[in-house]
């Protein structure tokens, strides 16, 4: 499972890393809502860590790291992890714990078996 830590994004610091960005994010208006979400698995050990963009460096990211006292936004190296159908870690190099691929995230979880479970609220037909 994903860990669920959630912090509210500085608002001044968010929008200075933006804007002196050498490579900024193609949508600043993604930051909006404010919010870091956690991206790695639960009862990791450490920081958390929230992507926040790609930088025209197609190795590097830009992340906002943080912990209950803390924060920092850091370029961070994409982990080199590779699965066997090509598939990379969407992850930052020496990340803690799992990859993503074995990071399952609760709320998209519970989305997806209220879709099944109920396709109507979601604009869906049932399969016959």
């Amino acid at each position: 499972m994903q860990c669920t830590a959630v912090r509210c994004l500085p608002a001044r610091e968010t929008l200075a890393q933006i804007l002196s960005a050498a490579d900024p994010p193609e949508d600043p208006a993604q930051f909006a809502s404010g919010y870091a979400v956690c991206e790695l698995g639960e009862h990791h050990r450490g920081e958390h860590a929230d992507h926040l963009w790609d930088c025209d460096n197609p190795d590097q990211a830009v992340w906002f790291l943080w912990t209950e006292t803390k924060h920092r936004f850091v370029t961070l190296r994409w982990c080199p992890a590779e699965q066997a159908n090509g598939d990379a870690c969407g992850l930052y190099t020496d990340h803690p714990q799992d990859h993503t691929w074995n990071v399952i995230d609760p709320t998209q979880e519970a989305m997806k078996a209220d879709i099944a479970a109920h396709p109507e609220r979601w604009g869906l037909r049932r399969e016959y």
